[in-house]
């Protein structure tokens, strides 16, 4: 807790400390309360985060939000130009500083390198799991295209045998050519296949079936994975950002003052 306190000093905050810890930012009137951020941001809520304990009125759980990058307050021209602005930036960023300490905390994270390592691991999780979706869309491709070439052959075959049997085969292929052509295409294509002997149909249906299961499953962990490695990158940039030497602000030009 000594540690965070002593960074917001670094980077301009003023603190006053009682029954209760509040805050000041460079050109904020009023301190503001800690603990008027939400239960969450008292000292006792905090300090048991930062030391990895469990908060003092729950068990500690997940965050079902995403992770804000901080605002950059001295390069952003709202915050410059509006001072209404600029002090509910300074109360959003000690949130997502908070924000940012619990999330490294629920994860048991305790240096750079730690955090650097999941997050490349994230990224190597969404790229395992968009391989695999791509992979599992082409097997549905060609399954699709497999059960399409020996459904033709079997409903053709019936036809072809006649034009095998018959006797005048030039009469018969006038009269049926069309399905002729679109029979000996279907037998080629389940050849290039590998669909002889002729797979049955329940068997291909119910590879299909697994199939588009586990495209929804690979699709459904992808979105949950791709949200995990972008609240890693946001983590990292908010550690990093907050770990850098502060810097200085600057000067506000006299058209911006309202005073």
């Amino acid at each position: 807790m000594e540690e965070l306190l002593v960074r917001l000093q670094r980077e301009g905050y003023e603190l006053k400390r009682g029954k209760y810890i509040s805050a000041r930012a460079p050109g904020q009137e009023r301190f503001t309360r800690l603990k008027t951020l939400g239960a969450d941001y008292t000292e006792d809520a905090l300090t048991a985060r930062l030391a990895g304990r469990a908060r003092p009125s729950r068990q500690p759980k997940q965050r079902e939000g995403r992770v804000s990058l901080l605002i950059d307050i001295q390069n952003n021209i709202k915050a410059q130009q509006s001072a209404g602005y600029r002090h509910w930036a300074t109360i959003e960023n000690l949130k997502r500083i908070a924000e940012t300490s619990n999330f490294l905390t629920e994860r048991g994270i305790g240096s750079m390198e730690e955090l650097t390592e999941r997050c490349e691991a994230a990224a190597a999780s969404v790229q395992r799991l968009k391989a695999e979706l791509r992979e599992t869309g082409v097997r549905i491709e060609e399954l699709t295209l497999k059960m399409k070439h020996v459904a033709a052959y079997r409903q053709l075959k019936p036809i072809y045998d006649r034009y095998q049997a018959s006797k005048d085969k030039e009469k018969f292929l006038r009269g049926y050519e069309r399905e002729i052509i679109l029979f000996e295409a279907a037998a080629r294509e389940c050849k290039r296949l590998g669909a002889v002997p002729l797979p049955a149909t329940e068997r291909m249906q119910a590879e299909m079936d697994a199939l588009t299961a586990r495209r929804a499953a690979l699709t459904a962990e992808r979105q949950k994975a791709r949200r995990e490695e972008q609240d890693y990158a946001a983590v990292r940039r908010n550690v990093e950002e907050f770990l850098s030497p502060p810097r200085q602000a600057p000067p506000r030009q006299k058209d911006m003052e309202l005073e």
